[in-house]
């Protein structure tokens, strides 16, 4: 489990088919939601697109980092699956690469107001769904 980090990052990218919902895999995400922080939580900055290197359920390293490289801006990423190399390619640029299973708009909450990290997050592989008790 990821602990809860210090200040909230400045920007993060967000792997999203819906755009409601943090739901695509990061390989397979053909562009990314770029958030930056606000005084009161995050504001959408843009959507850029991304080259999506799987292919399946294999991808090449090439394409891999071409991926990392488009979000190398953002100090996180979360997407709905994200695998160990993407994790530490990202790692590699200073980025933080985390796989949930919720909203958008409660993961950036969470992440603005840093009680926790968002629900059920990984950095190294599927997520935890949220479950309601």
């Amino acid at each position: 489990m990821v602990e809860a980090l210090g200040k909230p990052p400045g920007r993060v990218a967000v792997a999203s088919r819906s755009g409601v919902l943090v739901d695509e895999c990061f390989g397979r995400a053909a562009g990314y939601r770029i958030y930056e922080a606000a005084p009161d939580g995050y504001r959408l900055a843009e959507i850029r697109p991304g080259p999506a290197p799987c292919r399946g359920q294999a991808h090449d390293l090439p394409s891999l980092a071409a991926a990392v490289e488009s979000v190398s801006d953002c100090e996180m990423v979360l997407a709905g699956r994200i695998g160990p190399e993407a994790v530490r390619l990202l790692a590699g640029r200073g980025v933080t690469g985390l796989a949930v299973r919720i909203g958008i708009d409660d993961a950036l909450e969470r992440l603005s107001r840093r009680r926790e990290p968002p629900y059920g997050c990984r950095a190294d592989g599927p997520a935890i769904e949220k479950k309601d008790h």
